[in-house]
């Protein structure tokens, strides 16, 4: 199969589906020597895929063009069907929702695949900027009704989906989303990547955007509830990048004596950085409204940290048993999760069997997600995709 990648939506500073990206293609130079793979990316980043085998080729996309959104979408819509013609695909993979409609007038031999990480534009629309919403939801419809194949992340995904379009293809395949090494082997960052973040001491981590499906407000709260020494031991590290809706998170924080010397915000953090900075930390902390899959969960299960994360949607699925679930919903009910786990790490750093135990039981549940698998899903995808355009080309 000649397989095309989209990967002209996917910013520098990658996050979300960038790094659902990233660790795919890694994945799939792992898994696949056989088909010929075409990353469509902006020229800016050729780079930044870690692309390595000889059967995977960049194809650029001018960058001083579509970094500018609304000129993307035009050249999605306009240029990429007949670019896609001319490396001669079997199957496209769109990663973010949308795909180029008008590929089934220009080039109709062509299967697409659509990954749908989750239904938070249905579920939690005022969480939303109202066009960015609305957009979502037309493409995600749209799609949904045009695409051969749809992957999501997650069984609570998969039951999602059909409740908010109807897919033309109702088979939907799970290819859960995977760690990377570093996470395990990595090693805690010392006091030079502190100094670089303004970290001194214990912390509470949380890394993701900063936007309102990711709660981070009520985990700043939650924070705010702690016992005044346990507060004092731990500040609350906050690292990702500035989503929208956000700036009620810095207003809350200035304006509260007890959180403003303790919360701190590091902006985008690399893997790097990253990755040593969570393996030092004491608890780990994500208590997002919904995801798709909420890949930090598991990374922070990874790293051997305790892990505080939402009694609903995918990350119950993946922390269950092995987490400490809170209702994102009570800023109470997450101080107590985050007391239980802290109480855990000092447990572990002083020895005790139990909780070495607890957080070894957690990091090889991580195991569970790996890259390769899937990327194994994903190219099965593909040729399901590609069965099931054969078939409609035949009938028609």
């Amino acid at each position: 199969m000649r397989i095309a990648l989209d990967l002209t939506s996917t910013p520098k500073a990658k996050t979300g589906i960038g790094r659902y990206m990233l660790g795919l293609i890694k994945g799939l130079q792992q898994v696949d020597d056989e088909n010929e793979y075409y990353l469509f990316a902006q020229d800016d980043d050729l780079d930044g895929f870690g692309v390595y085998k000889d059967n995977f080729h960049m194809v650029p996309a001018d960058s001083k063009v579509l970094r500018k959104q609304w000129i993307r979408i035009i050249w999605e819509q306009t240029v990429f069907p007949w670019r896609l013609r001319k490396v001669k695909a079997d199957v496209l993979l769109c990663p973010n929702y949308s795909m180029p409609y008008p590929v089934r007038l220009v080039y109709r031999r062509m299967a697409v695949v659509n990954a749908f990480h989750d239904m938070a534009y249905f579920s939690f629309p005022e969480l939303y900027i109202g066009w960015k919403r609305e957009i979502f939801k037309w493409y995600i419809k749209r799609s949904a009704r045009s695409t051969d194949k749809i992957i999501t992340i997650s069984e609570n995904s998969k039951l999602d989906i059909p409740k908010f379009c109807n897919p033309r293809n109702k088979d939907i395949s799970v290819t859960y989303m995977g760690v990377k090494e570093e996470f395990y082997d990595g090693v805690p960052a010392d006091d030079d990547v502190l100094a670089k973040y303004r970290i001194s001491g214990d912390y509470i981590y949380y890394v993701g955007t900063l936007e309102p499906r990711k709660n981070v407000l009520g985990l700043i709260k939650a924070y705010g509830l702690l016992p005044d020494d346990m507060r004092e031991k731990y500040r609350l590290v906050i690292t990702g990048k500035k989503g929208w809706f956000y700036e009620e998170l810095f207003d809350t924080v200035n304006a509260d004596d007890k959180l403003k010397d303790n919360v701190i915000f590091t902006g985008f953090v690399d893997d790097e950085d990253m990755i040593p900075l969570l393996k030092r930390a004491n608890a780990f902390a994500y208590v997002s409204l919904y995801e798709g899959f909420g890949i930090p969960v598991a990374e922070a299960m990874a790293a051997g940290v305790p892990v505080v994360t939402s009694d609903c949607s995918s990350m119950k699925e993946i922390a269950e048993g092995y987490g400490f679930l809170a209702d994102p919903g009570s800023p109470q009910s997450i101080a107590d999760k985050l007391s239980e786990a802290l109480r855990l790490s000092e447990a572990a750093r002083e020895g005790s069997e139990e909780a070495l135990g607890r957080l070894n039981l957690a990091r090889e549940h991580a195991r569970l997600y790996s890259w390769d698998k899937c990327a194994g899903g994903t190219v099965s995808a593909f040729g399901e995709a590609c069965g099931r355009r054969d078939a409609l080309r035949a009938r028609a």
